[in-house]
């Protein structure tokens, strides 16, 4: 295909194999794949990478979104993954080995955080967090057995921005790969690859998928060896996905671009409210100008997100004063995600294990994500709440 725009690629997926043509992607079920030859069934090891072996390693419905994925995310291939989680703990397995160190940010998303420096560390791979953009670090301390720097850009949490130019440069000038988690972003609005990152993930269950109702994640790789690197290791960990879920989200591609920007600009609108009220001493979005990384921001992406924090005045702290306000809400649903048409409010600790957010003010902290509902009736919702705490 031509190198078309983002919102274009969204639409049209990689023509599919075998002579017939629709505007919506066939669903392959299987667990077997059959050959024609005795020798073909010999030789069928070969196929895993371009071809078909087994149902596990790869349909035609599981190769049309992975190639429409690295078309979205400027690469040459890409691979899918029960979710993001197993993205990422794919993408960290094919890079390390037994006495390698990964270097994983602050505010590291938790779960994979949680397997890199737990799990992991038991067959001898150490985890070494770091502050900020992780230069002083990187210039300080990187020797030959620091193998991966992980990034998260902005922070899935704080959405703190990082350079990552200048960390992928310093990365790979000490022999080290670097991934990134780009979930909040998406590739309409930042594309890793374009910027030095060897693997780029992202979680397909929020924006991509768009309705709550998928679990997949996905890797994009520039690099032929290191896609056929990682396949290996998703292949040995069983890892697989269905063509019932490959249709869903190549089908929520389709709109990604126009749910993206609907959720964006009713999160700009709420966000300006929010400010405004006596309640809220702070508003965590990379498109404010006081938020950390927001030339950075402007800079390196196209488009942002409808996902942002909320920080409360500190004398509204009381955990039964806000479990009571919670039941004012009717549109807002407690969750931990983000990207479907439903909004979503989540109170957390974000300072909690963390020691870089000195710069977050003290009080009860809410991370909001932006559905589809109507602008003035989500107003409502949140000062509703508001006005409970009061």
């Amino acid at each position: 295909m031509r190198d078309h725009k983002p919102a274009t690629l969204c639409v049209h997926a990689p023509d599919a194999p075998g002579g017939f043509e629709a505007l919506s992607s066939p669903i392959h079920r299987a667990s077997t794949v059959v050959f024609d030859t005795p020798t073909a069934f010999k030789n069928r090891a070969s196929k895993v990478y371009d071809g078909y072996s087994y149902g596990l390693y790869g349909t035609p419905s599981t190769r049309a979104l992975e190639d429409q994925i690295a078309q979205l995310e400027g690469g040459s291939r890409a691979l899918v993954l029960p979710s993001g989680l197993a993205a990422i703990a794919v993408a960290t397995i094919a890079s390390v080995q037994s006495g390698d160190t990964i270097l994983l940010p602050e505010g590291f998303y938790g779960p994979a955080r949680t397997l890199i420096e737990s799990l992991l560390s038991r067959f001898g791979i150490n985890a070494l967090r770091y502050h900020g953009d992780g230069l002083r670090e990187l210039s300080d301390g990187a020797g030959p057995a620091h193998r991966l720097l992980w990034v998260e850009s902005p922070g899935s949490t704080t959405f703190e921005v990082r350079d990552v130019d200048k960390m992928a440069n310093a990365a790979r000038a000490r022999g080290m790969r670097v991934a990134m988690d780009n979930t909040w972003a998406t590739p309409l609005g930042f594309q890793p690859l374009r910027h030095g990152v060897d693997m780029s993930m992202q979680s397909l269950s929020k924006y991509a998928s768009g309705h709550s109702d998928v679990l997949m994640g996905s890797l994009a790789f520039a690099d032929e060896s290191l896609y056929r690197r990682t396949k290996d290791v998703a292949r040995l960990l069983g890892y697989g996905v269905s063509g019932e879920d490959c249709f869903l989200v190549s089908r929520g591609l389709a709109t990604m671009p126009l749910r993206l920007e609907r959720s964006v600009a009713t999160a700009a609108v709420l966000m300006d409210q929010l400010a405004a009220s006596a309640e809220v001493t702070q508003i965590l979005h990379p498109s404010r100008t006081e938020h950390p990384g927001h030339e950075i921001f402007v800079r390196d992406y196209a488009t942002g997100a409808g996902i942002f924090g909320v920080v409360l005045r500190a004398d509204l702290g009381s955990g039964s004063k806000i479990d009571t306000a919670f039941e004012a809400l009717e549109l807002f649903k407690i969750g931990a995600s983000w990207g479907g048409a439903h909004s979503l409010i989540a109170p957390s600790d974000p300072k909690v294990g963390r020691g870089d957010l000195d710069w977050l003010p003290d009080g009860p902290y809410l991370r909001i994500a932006v559905g589809l509902e109507d602008p003035e009736d989500l107003a409502a919702d949140l000062f509703r709440f508001l006005d409970a705490l009061t």
